[in-house]
Formats: C-alpha cells, sequence, structure tokens
C-alpha cells in the first residue's frame, strides 16, 4: 500500500478495531456468548491439551472445569455441531480425531469463507475502515523490516478478524471464525510434528491492498494464494511423514 511509513504508537491498530468492532455489535454482527464451560473446553480442545480421539471422561471433565454435568453436556451438544467432538453411544464425548483429510477439509471450508469475506469486505469497506487497513498495513512493512515473524502473526489474525467483520455478513464472519479455530487446532497438534510455516508479508499486503482499492475479484485471488501457502506447508509436513513411513 502507498504512502510514507510511519511509527505507530502502541495500541493503535487494537484501538481502531474495538472501534470497528463495537459498531458491528450495534449492528448484531457477533456470535451470541457462551457458557464458560463451552469455552473452557474449546480451548482445551483447540490447544490439543484433550487430545484428538480421546475419551472425555463425564465426571472428571465437570469436576475440572467447575460445572454441573448438565451444563457440561450442553457444551459437548454445542462442540459437536461444530465438530469439535463427536457423541458416541455408550461412550460419550470423544474428542474429533485430527489427520490429513481433517487439515483438508478445514481448508476447503475456510479458503471458501476466506475468500467470499474478502471479497464482499472490498465491496463494502467505509472510510474509517480503510484507514485500519492502512495501519495494518504499515505494522506489517514494520514487521517485515524488523523480520519479527511473531508480530507478522499477531498482525495477520487480526487482519482476518477484520476482514471478516468488514465483509459485513454476520453467516460468512461466524463460518471464518470457526474455521480459523479448527486450523488453530490443526496447528497445535502439527507443530512438534515437522510443521513449517513461512511468513506471508507479499500475501497478506496483496489482499490489503486490493480490499482498501475496492477490488473484489482481487482481493478473493489474494486471500486464496495466501491460505494456499499455509495449507502448503501442512501438505509439506504431511508429504515428508508419509515418506519417512517407507523407513519404519
Amino acid at each position: 500500500m502507498e504512502g510514507e511509513l510511519l511509527p505507530l504508537r502502541s495500541g493503535y491498530v487494537e484501538e481502531r478495531l474495538d472501534l470497528l468492532y463495537a459498531s458491528c455489535m450495534q449492528n448484531n454482527f457477533t456470535l451470541s456468548c457462551r457458557e464458560p464451560v463451552f469455552e473452557k473446553l474449546l480451548a482445551d480442545l483447540i490447544s490439543c491439551a484433550i487430545e484428538p480421539g480421546s475419551q472425555i471422561q463425564e465426571v472428571q471433565a465437570a469436576a475440572r472445569y467447575g460445572t454441573s454435568r448438565t451444563k457440561l453436556r450442553e457444551a459437548f451438544v454445542d462442540l459437536a455441531a461444530r465438530d469439535f467432538v463427536h457423541l458416541q453411544k455408550n461412550k460419550g464425548a470423544v474428542a474429533a480425531p485430527m489427520d490429513a483429510a481433517t487439515v483438508y477439509s478445514v481448508f476447503e471450508a475456510r479458503i471458501a469463507a476466506e475468500k467470499a469475506a474478502s471479497a464482499l469486505a472490498a465491496v463494502r469497506v467505509t472510510a474509517e475502515e480503510k484507514a485500519a487497513l492502512k495501519a495494518f498495513a504499515m505494522e506489517l512493512e514494520q514487521a517485515r523490516s524488523a523480520d519479527d515473524l511473531d508480530a507478522f502473526f499477531a498482525i495477520d489474525r487480526a487482519i482476518h478478524d477484520a476482514l471478516a467483520t468488514f465483509s459485513r455478513n454476520p453467516l460468512i464472519a461466524a463460518q471464518v471464525q470457526l474455521m480459523r479455530a479448527h486450523t488453530a487446532r490443526c496447528w497445535h497438534f502439527y507443530k512438534d510434528r515437522g510443521l513449517r510455516e513461512s511468513a506471508d508479508f507479499a500475501g497478506v499486503t496483496a489482499i490489503l491492498d486490493a480490499v482498501a482499492g475496492g477490488q473484489p475479484k482481487e482481493a478473493a485471488e489474494a486471500m486464496h494464494r495466501h491460505l494456499s501457502t499455509y495449507l502448503a506447508a501442512f501438505n509439506e509436513m504431511l508429504t515428508n511423514q508419509f515418506e519417512a513411513l517407507k523407513w519404519v
């Protein structure tokens, strides 16, 4: 994005997004709040603290999360609807398994949802939101210049959240949020199994340029390319694992 790169004061982007999210909340562009047990279970499932494929013992889980078995079961049903757990007869709740098919399914759904969100954001973006995108671009360039990968991934997450919000489509935004949670679960499971992601500075910048420029086709294509780099990292890791089986 064009323009002189000026240093941003700490928290500038966060404050701007807080205002934008508050505006969206007034227009019902948010997900409903959930019981604390749902959030705690979800966090443990995403981080793989609850191992994929493992049975979740109801009595122990209720004690661990400080809740009743009734509320725990309600959380299981809610999580099952989002494919984080599977409910099995005579076994109860089981953490959803993790394998190559899961990874590819997540990215198929996520790419479709985020392409749509980016295209809609490009059509509906406001002047204030363009200013937020410019701020993101400036922070992104500063992270690139400093070779700060932690900053890149933090900014990248914030940009994906912002574009979903800017789409002004609560159904797409909810799907993006869900698929990003599933992506995080995939990452936590495979990060110690050879997954190596690279910082796609150019790809994210292309998305910002297209959305700020009001170019829906280019925004969707740029998002597809960007997310494909993450899928390629998973694919390389999984391929290496399959190749290693030749020697087992």
